[in-house]
């Protein structure tokens, strides 16, 4: 028989109730909403381009979260930083180096890590030390060291070479100590005309900021106290050091004066045999042709290891989001544990199991500065250092460039550094 009209009309509403019903149960699930970090930084050279890499590989693995990467200068970064996190329109996550972090956390504009921490995704064991504790104000930890850039001993392979200065297998042979520096250094240093002008020097000074805190900290010294409310810029420790460095110039004669000339040039052009420089600045030698250079840990010059360093350390700003939190320490966990990567791009990894892998002793100058991990020296952690470090600068380059006597440069610089210290 043959269904009536009316018959008809009720299976047709009936079919489409159950597809109706039959779609709502069946629904497909939402996507979750992709949360955009704003990462902010001032690896404006090479250094940019490894960490612009890391980046995208971040964004290709976590679909739901998008990183977006800000380059500014190091000249102008760290007002802009602050013009944000005062007025609005900071970044998400950004670096900090060490010197920087006790301004910005003595204000409460960082994010306190510890309970982030506490869940165990980056553990304090796999950290070194220095780097880890270098993270901390006041008893609060604000950061993730990324790296640890120290200075150390580059040296012209081919130099050495010909002046004898060898192992027993015939490779080049960095000095150890101030004895073997010196001796060196007398060997290197090469004056042709006899005019008391080397056209080849054993040894230079670069930046000498760098330079005489890794002196000062193997003398057992330091620009401030412990508790960084005393100057110890007029000390034994800093007299001593600043002795030696002027030393190496009028004494020893193995160094020129460093005014009036580019020391880094010079080792790069193959005129200088031994500098003390940062691992950072690796990348513009390994694009030097011709050049056969080396690393090594900086030679002990005084009683005690010491080698000045830095270190990028990854922070968030206080006023963030739960979300945005959640999905920066994703970020800065991923960052952390690729650091190899990093690394590769000039800069030494601060967690013990890189360290000890395989593939980072296949970076030989790293691998040689990593050594100096253990007895590293920062800066003090003190909101004035700025205020601080042009004195301790200006004596320094006074004394090297033979101005006033280093106790005369350091006594100043010690008087001026209490009046800024006694205004805090």
């Amino acid at each position: 028989m043959r269904p009536s009209h009316g018959t008809c009309l009720l299976i047709w509403i009936s079919v489409c109730l159950a597809l109706i019903c039959g779609c709502g149960s069946h629904k497909t699930p939402a996507r979750s909403k992709v949360v955009t970090l704003q990462f902010w930084n001032g690896f404006s050279g090479p250094d940019g381009t490894t960490m612009e890499r890391i980046v995208r590989r971040f964004n290709s693995e976590h679909p739901d979260i998008k990183v977006r990467m800000q380059i500014i200068p190091w000249g102008t970064y760290y007002d802009k930083v602050t013009l944000g996190l005062a007025y609005g329109g900071a970044p998400d996550v950004f670096i900090l180096h060490c010197d920087a972090l006790p301004r910005y956390a003595d204000s409460s504009s960082l994010l306190c890590l510890d309970d982030l921490i506490a869940k165990g995704d980056l553990r304090e064991a796999d950290f070194m030390p220095r780097p880890w504790q270098a993270c901390h104000w006041k008893g609060k930890q604000y950061a993730i060291p990324l790296d640890c850039h120290p200075q150390g001993l580059y040296y012209n392979v081919d130099l050495f070479k010909k002046a004898g200065i060898v192992d027993e297998r015939g490779n080049a042979k960095p000095p150890a100590d101030l004895k073997e520096f010196l001796a060196d250094a007398k060997k290197l240093t090469i004056d042709t005309n006899g005019d008391g002008t080397p056209d080849q020097w054993g040894f230079v000074f670069t930046w000498l900021r760098t330079n005489y805190v890794t002196f000062l900290s193997q003398q057992g010294g330091s620009l401030l106290s412990k508790d960084s409310r005393e100057s110890m810029l007029n000390s034994p420790q800093a007299n001593a050091a600043l002795d030696l460095m002027t030393d190496f110039v009028d004494k020893y004669k193995i160094a020129p004066r460093p005014e009036g000339q580019d020391a880094w040039i010079g080792f790069q052009t193959g005129k200088i045999a031994m500098a003390l420089e940062g691992i950072y600045m690796l990348s513009s030698l390994e694009q030097q042709k011709k050049l056969h250079y080396a690393g090594a840990p900086c030679p002990m010059f005084g009683r005690q290891r010491g080698a000045w360093a830095n270190s990028h350390l990854l922070v968030m700003p206080a006023k963030l989001s739960p979300e945005k939190r959640r999905a920066g320490w994703t970020f800065i966990k991923y960052l952390s544990d690729h650091s190899l990567e990093w690394a590769k791009g000039g800069q030494v990894p601060v967690r013990k199991s890189i360290l000890a892998s395989p593939a980072f002793r296949q970076l030989p100058v790293q691998y040689e500065f990593s050594k100096q991990l253990p007895y590293v020296a920062y800066l003090p952690a003190s909101v004035s250092i700025n205020q601080v470090l042009p004195f301790a600068d200006a004596a320094v380059e006074a004394a090297l460039c033979g101005i006033k006597p280093a106790h005369e440069a350091l006594a100043e610089a010690d008087r001026r550094t209490r009046e800024v210290l006694e205004r805090e």
